[in-house]
């Protein structure tokens, strides 16, 4: 089992993360648009993407941030 962090992002919204624990891509996809009453091709159209997977837990305490939120100018 592989969670996924799923966000969208807008010029006026952000949501995420949504995290579903699913077997692979795909059912994390159509787990996703099951939760938006919707289906993959839209929530995929409206800019959902995956941040991350996390196909296990980490070994030590941490916070576990997206790879592009490092890279994050703030």
């Amino acid at each position: 089992m592989t969670l996924y962090f799923f966000e969208l992002i807008t010029e006026s919204d952000f949501i995420g993360p949504v995290v579903i624990a699913a077997e692979d891509a795909d059912d994390a996809w159509r787990e996703l648009a099951r939760r938006e009453a919707s289906t993959v091709d839209r929530v995929r159209d409206a800019g959902w993407h995956v941040a991350q997977e996390l196909a296990e837990i980490p070994a030590r305490r941490g916070v576990v941030y997206p790879s592009h939120y490092r890279r994050a100018i703030l």
